[in-house]
């Protein structure tokens, strides 16, 4: 066997058991929970450095290890699929008649990974309502502060936890999402900064929203309102997962916008320090976070007006 593939096999499966080590890591020893959030980065570093299938692959022997330990469902949905189906995503190409090679656009990339975020949330949903099926919400949730919280260290978390409850399928597809791409932004800058990346870093100002998308969102913000029971489930949890795509591309029209001044980069690393000092407290961050997203929503007649100008 050449040289060339022992080595690829060599990466690939050390990516593998990094990836299960991760997993496994952070639920044998709580403290260390926050390894969960990096599961999927050795999965994400082969898929965008080597191809889809040494992802795949990795991904397999991770699954199985897991399976030896404890139920490997939710690594193998959440940290194994998602990344290879973005990687599948991220690396189609085509040739145009003059044989330059054209990578699939960060707008459709994130326009098929909203689309199956939409899949995990209505898969979620069912799960909410199939848990809280004939049962009590209050008491539902005094069993889950009971479990999280035995010792009462947390004030007013029964409280906030009733608030929130509608939410969870969204905030939970919601979190899924956003740490995927998190992963996948560190695996890309990382690959890029050693030259091993297979596809150029997307740009965030050629990331934008098909207007289906902004109806979509009207309409379930509207079911959110005059819908009842499931459907006003669906209304809530849906327009917390469409915010996402529409912050990313506000985020875009504020790169386009910045770029256009001088001292662009000081004033994009000031517009993202202020947005992580706001982010500390999420009352505060809620305002900016909202201005983004209504950004994100008017950008086609920004841009429209902009080029005009």
């Amino acid at each position: 066997m050449p040289k060339e593939k022992l080595g690829v096999m060599a990466i690939t499966t050390l990516g593998g058991f990094l990836s299960a080590t991760l997993c496994l890591f952070s639920v044998t020893f709580p403290s260390l929970i926050f390894l969960s959030y990096f599961t999927s980065l050795p999965l994400f570093l082969l898929g965008l450095g080597i191809g889809l299938r040494s992802l795949i692959s990795a991904g397999i022997l991770a699954t199985g290890c897991i399976f030896l330990f404890q139920g490997p469902l939710l690594f193998f949905l959440f940290s194994f699929v998602g990344p290879a189906f973005f990687v599948h995503r991220a690396l189609i190409t085509r040739k145009n008649s003059s044989g330059k090679i054209s990578w699939y656009p960060p707008s459709f990339l994130l326009r098929d990974t909203t689309l199956f975020a939409g899949i995990i949330m209505t898969l979620s949903l069912g799960a909410y309502i199939y848990l809280t099926q004939g049962e009590n919400l209050s008491t539902f949730s005094t069993s889950i502060v009971s479990l999280l919280d035995p010792q009462g260290h947390i004030p007013g978390a029964e409280t906030l936890l009733m608030q929130i409850f509608p939410f969870l399928p969204g905030i939970f597809t919601f979190s899924w999402i956003l740490v995927m791409l998190f992963n996948a932004s560190i695996a890309q800058v990382f690959l890029t900064l050693i030259k091993a990346n297979l596809r150029p870093t997307p740009s965030f100002e050629a990331v934008e929203m098909p207007k289906s998308f902004l109806i979509t969102l009207a309409l379930s913000l509207l079911l959110s309102i005059v819908g009842v029971g499931t459907l006003e489930l669906l209304g809530k949890n849906a327009a917390l997962i469409l915010t996402l795509p529409f912050f990313l591309s506000g985020l875009g029209i504020v790169h386009f916008l910045l770029h256009k001044t001088a001292f662009a980069k000081t004033r994009l690393v000031f517009f993202y320090c202020s947005l992580l000092l706001f982010y500390c407290s999420l009352l505060l961050f809620l305002w900016p976070a909202l201005l983004v997203i209504f950004l994100g929503m008017l950008r086609p007649w920004i841009q429209k007006l902009t080029i005009a100008n």
